[in-house]
């Protein structure tokens, strides 16, 4: 945890009560750096439900900017957050959808979908194919 916590190697190894030279062989280490990343992963996932849950709530917040905001400046910076951040989140539906369609492609030996032929549409592709 105090590697998570502390800006160096070496702040870690002290906040943890370890020698410089311990902390810096357990960061080579693979099943200690497995877990430093798996700690960051779930750390990053609280981080992200915090901004979902905090999402609507900013998003009015600019919007009040927007309508109410006495001059322009402040006006125009929410108008952009608001149009910068609707963009991205189109991107990432966007890509989300597209790497849906490839998992599944993936999972179907390269089928767009999960369409399996028939027997007779095989017998049919073989002999189209010039195989009987």
């Amino acid at each position: 945890m105090a590697l998570l916590n502390c800006p160096s190697v070496e702040a870690a190894a002290e906040s943890a009560g370890v020698s410089r030279t311990t902390a810096w062989r357990w960061m080579k280490d693979q099943t200690v750096l497995e877990r430093l990343r798996e700690v960051r992963r779930d750390a990053w996932g609280r981080a992200m439900a915090q901004l979902q849950e905090a999402g609507p709530e900013a998003v009015e917040a600019l919007r009040k900017i927007l309508r109410e905001a006495e001059n322009e400046a402040p006006r125009v910076s929410a108008a952009k957050a608001i149009l910068e951040l609707g963009l991205k989140a189109v991107e990432i539906a966007d890509i989300e959808e597209r790497l849906a369609k490839l998992e599944t492609m993936a999972k179907n030996n390269g089928r767009p979908d999960d369409h399996q032929p028939d027997r007779a549409e095989a017998a049919g592709a073989r002999r189209t194919n010039g195989r009987a």
